[in-house]
Order: structure tokens, then C-alpha cells, then sequence
């Protein structure tokens, strides 16, 4: 479904990803692991045409998207859910969400899918007229994801969604980005919860310093015995 040949994302002098090949399949859960700094996110934005590509191949479902500007990669059905989750707080949560599928024009098309995601998120059921600053860290990330899928994404990026959360809010995000799995998404995943997302992806890659350090199923990485000492602290 997507395949990244040898990318490289620069900002002004300093290379922040180098020589970064990797593969998402249909229907995969795939992790992108590493500290702060290791060109996680940059990856992600590069995909998407909000960085600029300084060398290097991005193709989707066979066609070559790299410099596409990011609305048309959106078009194409890559939706990202950024960090922080970016949820517009004066607005309420059902304005979020119809902002999520501002592509539908068909009004009764958009409600159909707020009703069926609110299935998935029962937690937004009763907070649909409250403002987007009224909620927690955790219905706001569910918010989040809510809206990107508002866009019915054929591949789903997810950055840190767990970043400021309290631990059993993470397992309750974590456990909803695995069931979506079961619903057919693709879903290209940056997190720093290694252990937690090893356990629900497929594949992972591990980053350090732009590169890619290691990469291999997901079973395989959380018995690795370099990720095991350096990132996992046993």
C-alpha cells in the first residue's frame, strides 16, 4: 500500500531523516519507535506533503505521491492524526467531527458517519454539543482519532496519540487503535510507549538519528536484545 525509498527530509542544513526506506501493507498495524529527535515525525509528515521530500520516493497504492501538496494526498485517502491532537477547542465535538469530512457535501452522509463512529467512540456520545476545551486529555485524543476518520482514510497515520496521557488511558487508546485494525484500517503508527505498541502492531521500525536501526515483526523486536537493554530499560 505504501512504500518509502530512500527518503530524506531536510531542515535548512541539518538532515533529520536519512536514506529511509519502509513498507506498509494493507491491513497492517506498523510501529515507528524511537526517542525524541530520531525523525519519527518527520516521516509521517513527508508522507503526507506537509514536509518537503530533499531526495527519495513515496508511493501509494502504486502512484508516485512525493511533492503532492497534502490536500490532494488527502484525496487519495491518507489522513494523519497529529500530535498533540490539535482539536479545535472553541468549537464543539460535533463541529470537530463534521470539520473531519469537510470532503462529504451530502449532510445526511456526514450524520450517518458521526452516528456510526460515535459506536466505536461511546465515550463523545453525550458530549457532541460540548466545546472541544471541556474535555480530558483522553476524550480529546478519541476526539482526534474520531476526526480523522471522519474522512473514511484507507490509511491512517497516527503520531504519538498517546503523548500526556495517564497510563490507563493509554491502554484504553491503544486497545481502540487495535480494534481498528479489525475494521480494515491501515494504520502507520509513531509512538514512545514501545513495550504497548509492540504488543498490538505487526511490524515495527526502530529510528535513531534519521535512520532506520532495526526492523522486524513486532514479536521479534520486543525480543531483541539491543531494544530489549536500550529502549525497554531491562
Amino acid at each position: 500500500m505504501l512504500e518509502v525509498d530512500h527518503l530524506e527530509v531536510r531542515y535548512g542544513k541539518i538532515l533529520a531523516v536519512q536514506d529511509i526506506s519502509l513498507q506498509v501493507t494493507q491491513g497492517e498495524i506498523v510501529a515507528l519507535i524511537g526517542a525524541n529527535g530520531a525523525g519519527k515525525s518527520s516521516i509521517m509528515k513527508a508522507i503526507c506533503g506537509i514536509e518537503p521530500v530533499a531526495s527519495g520516493q513515496i508511493h501509494y497504492l502504486g502512484e508516485e505521491i512525493t511533492g503532492l501538496p497534502s490536500h490532494k494526498i488527502i484525496q487519495r485517502g491518507i489522513v494523519q492524526v497529529p500530535e498533540g491532537r490539535l482539536i479545535f477547542k472553541g468549537l464543539t465535538v460535533r463541529e470537530n467531527l463534521l470539520l473531519g469530512g469537510h470532503r462529504t457535501r451530502n449532510r445526511g452522509a456526514l450524520e450517518e458517519e458521526i452516528t456510526r463512529l460515535l459506536e466505536i467512540f461511546p465515550m463523545l456520545q453525550n458530549r457532541l454539543n460540548d466545546p472541544g476545551s471541556s474535555l480530558s486529555g483522553g476524550q480529546a485524543q478519541m476526539l482526534a482519532l474520531a476526526r480523522g476518520l471522519m474522512a473514511r482514510p484507507k490509511l491512517l497515520l497516527l503520531d504519538e496519540p498517546s503523548l500526556g496521557l495517564a497510563p490507563l488511558v493509554v491502554q484504553d487508546v491503544l486497545e481502540l487503535i487495535k480494534s481498528l485494525k479489525k475494521q480494515s484500517f491501515t494504520i502507520l503508527l509513531v509512538e514512545q510507549n514501545v513495550r504497548q505498541v509492540l504488543v498490538i502492531a505487526d511490524r515495527g521500525y526502530v529510528l535513531e538519528g534519521g535512520r532506520i536501526l532495526l526492523e522486524d515483526k513486532a514479536q521479534q523486536l520486543l525480543n531483541h536484545e539491543l531494544l530489549v537493554h536500550s529502549y525497554l530499560g531491562i
